[in-house]
Order: structure tokens, then sequence, then C-alpha cells
């Protein structure tokens, strides 16, 4: 009976002994992922909530802060924790970039993954803000990260960034403490150590998680696509949280200097002027635009793609709001969001008016006369319909 009872007792405490470590484990795996949350969400309200709405803005909304490279400027004193504060080797315009996520800057704290590493985070070249890319900014903007699972399939495309989770070190990466300035997270900088795989012949479809040939292997080498790996293997253990061009702009829109930006771009009178006299040409009538008249040139050469112009078959009256206006000329239109069924993903996507205008704007558009004098929209953007085409009759 002593030796049941003993036996009973040591299942129990296996039993409990066991319970506890899933529960840790899971716990540990929950704090993993509320560490990756927390560190999507700093990014995403930095990017958001930078100053100014203007693209041109040295502190402009939209953009993405650069990751925390292990100095502040090229050859200089290592810190951690911070973005830098002057330009590095491989940071060129529309180049991708691989680093460690900036918590002292964006003053999160250190997150870390489940293994007890501090997060990484990559950025899209065309949404950091430094250098800043020459493309337009606005709500269809690509990011250049994509990702595929161990087979090879694609799962997501055009990112605008990552957060990663780098997990435990496996063959060949080497985490070895850089520099004692590396007090709060230790290890180094070379993505290679953290991001997988180590070596590329274990690579899935020949992608590795980090810029290979570069300085700690952290700056894209064209402004081209990057592919990234999440597969749980001997080769792989990195755990991505993704951010999304749509997880940038649906807050940014909401922002009230947004609708402002538009209806500033569209009322003034010398932007006005310079459309009531271009010739109308191209698939959006608005070839000839010279965004040197707007009161925001910046602004309107990365929202000139949502505008399409028009001439009527003769003056006549536009809806607005509901209501009739005075005799048009010609019909200005700035085009919203994307919505069900339309793509704007390249120049061919981009140079057809389905995949902006709904009807009766769409079934009337034509270059350089309208089909018909039935248009019909709204006067001011409204981030909660923002498909939504916004008209300006030119007398």
């Amino acid at each position: 009976m002593a030796m049941l009872t003993l036996l009973t007792l040591f299942g129990l405490y296996v039993f409990v002994g066991q319970l506890s470590a899933t529960r840790f484990l899971a716990a540990n795996t929950e704090s993993a992922a509320a560490a990756l949350a927390e560190a999507r969400d700093a990014l995403i309200a930095d990017a958001v909530s930078r100053t100014s709405i203007s693209p041109g803005a040295y502190y402009a909304a939209g953009y993405m802060p650069l990751p925390d490279l292990g100095s502040l400027f090229e050859g200089g004193a290592p810190s951690e924790g911070a973005v830098p504060t002057l330009n590095h080797t491989g940071n060129s315009k529309e180049r991708s970039i691989v680093g460690k996520f900036p918590w002292k800057t964006l003053g999160t704290g250190a997150l870390r993954d489940q293994q007890g590493e501090c997060l990484w985070y990559v950025v899209s070249g065309r949404f950091k803000i430094t250098p800043k890319t020459d493309a337009p900014m606005n709500w269809d903007t690509q990011g250049q990260i994509d990702i595929i699972d161990g087979s090879g399939a694609l799962l997501a495309s055009n990112l605008a960034a990552l957060v990663v989770a780098p997990g435990q070190a496996l063959d060949g990466q080497s985490r070895a403490l850089g520099d004692v300035a590396y007090a709060e997270c230790g290890g180094n900088y070379d993505a290679r150590n953290y991001l997988d795989t180590f070596d590329n012949t274990n690579a899935v479809s020949g992608q590795l998680n980090y810029f290979a040939g570069s300085t700690n292997n952290r700056a894209a080498p064209d402004a081209s696509n990057k592919r990234f790996v999440v597969a749980e293997t001997a080769f792989y253990n990195d755990r991505f949280l993704f951010i999304s061009v749509a997880d940038i702009f649906d807050p940014l829109i909401r922002r009230r200097d947004f609708s402002g930006a538009v209806a500033s771009l569209l009322d003034n009178p010398a932007f006005q002027a310079d459309l009531q006299a271009i010739a109308l040409t191209g698939a959006k009538g608005t070839d000839n635009l010279d965004c040197s008249f707007a009161a925001d040139p910046v602004f309107c050469t990365s929202w000139k793609e949502m505008l399409f112009l028009t001439q009527l078959p003769a003056p006549a009256p536009i809806t607005i709001d509901g209501v009739a206006s005075g005799n048009c000329r010609r019909v200005l239109i700035f085009a919203g969001r994307r919505g069900a069924g339309q793509s704007r993903n390249d120049d061919t996507q981009r140079g057809q008016p389905n995949n902006y205008l709904e009807d009766p704007n769409l079934a009337l558009f034509a270059v350089p006369t309208a089909a018909g004098t039935a248009f019909s929209g709204v006067s001011a953007f409204d981030y909660r319909t923002p498909a939504n085409d916004i008209l300006r009759c030119l007398p």
C-alpha cells in the first residue's frame, strides 16, 4: 500500500510538472505573440501619426522608420534600440532594409520572442522614411515584401513591412555579443545569425530571410520584391507578423488633414485654371496636368493617378451630393479607394478607368469627350465611404 501511494504521488508530481511546463510554454508563446503585435502596432502608429499628411514633408505620414542597425551612423559608436540618425551603407532609395526592431525610438522597451530574443524588423524600400522613394505614395503604393511557405507557395505579397521573431539559433548561427553597448538585447547585428536559413544550400526556393552579401546582410541589392520564408523545419524557424499597405492607410485616411488635403488639391483656383486649359490626353485625360499649379505639388504628384478629367458634350449640370450643380464644361473626378473587383497592381491596370470609377461615371467617362452628362458623386472625401468618386464642376 505504501509503495502504491508513493507511485501515485510520483505520477501526480510528473503530471503536475508536465502541466506546469505546458502552461509555461503556452504563456511564452502568448507573450511572444503579444510582443509581435505590440511592435506591429507601434510601427503603424508611428507611420500614421507623423506630422504632415504631405509626402513631401520631412516627417511625412505613411512612411516607416528604419530598423535599428546597431549604431546611429556608419562607423559611429555602437548603440541599440534606436533608428539611425544618418544614412548607412546600402540604404539607397527603393532598397528594403532588415535590422532589429527600434524599441527605444518607439518607446516600447525591448520586445522579445519566446526564446528571449529581441524582435527584428524588415521595411520595404518604398515605405521607409529615409531616403524616400521618388515613386508616388498613396493607398495603391505596393510594398516589396512577399511571403512564401515551406513548399514555395505564395502566402502574401507586396507588404509594407514585417516584424520578425527570430527564434532559437539554428546550425551555423552565432549570436555572440558584438559589443558591450548591446546590453539590453545582447548578440549582434548580422541578420544571417538570426534570420534563416544560414546556409543557402538549405534555402526554400533559393530564398533567404535576409539580404546576402551586404553589410550585416541587411540591405536589398535592388528594388525588386524580396521573398521571405515562413516554415517550421531544421533550417527555418522565423515567425512573422505582416504590415500591409492597408494596415497603414486604413487609419491614415481617417486623419482630418487627409480629407482636407484632397479638398485643397481639387479646389485650388490655379490648379482648376490649368485643368480648364489643358488638352485632354491619356486614358484619364490628365497626361498634361501640371502639379506645379497645385496647392501642394508633392501631394498632387503622389495622388495624381486618382484624377480623371473629361469634357462634356455641351455645358450641363452634374450631380454632387445629390444636388445639381451649375453648368459644367469639364468634370474633374478624384477616384476613391479601389473597391471589389478593382485592381491597380501594374501600369496596365492603373490605366483602366474600370479599376477606379463607379457607375454612372464609369459608363460616361471618355477622353476627350464624355459619353453623356449625368455624372454623379460626392463633394468631400469620407473615410467611411472611401470608394466614392469625388467630383468637381469646372465651368
